[in-house]
């Protein structure tokens, strides 16, 4: 069974440049698992970027995405070795 990643693209209100990572669990063997996760994810991500005093009170906007292996390599070019 192929493992999901959770592709994260958060951006700061008035920054230049968007930050992005990729989650990759054993547990997120289905779409559905993976995107059960976003809301943990992302608040945790802004309780991050809250603790940076250059970004408290701005804005943070999210793009995630869950995908398998093929959309990965389809998407971003992405093979397993970088997973």
């Amino acid at each position: 069974m192929d493992a999901f990643t959770m592709v994260v693209v958060a951006c700061v209100s008035g920054e230049p440049l968007c930050q992005s990572s990729h989650l990759s669990r054993m547990e997120f063997t289905t779409a559905a698992i993976c995107e059960a996760q976003i809301d943990d994810v992302t608040s945790a991500m802004t309780r991050d970027f809250a603790k940076r005093q250059d970004f408290k009170g701005r804005a943070v906007t999210y793009d995630v995405s869950c995908m398998d292996r093929t959309q990965l390599m389809q998407k971003f070019g992405v093979t397993q070795s970088d997973t």
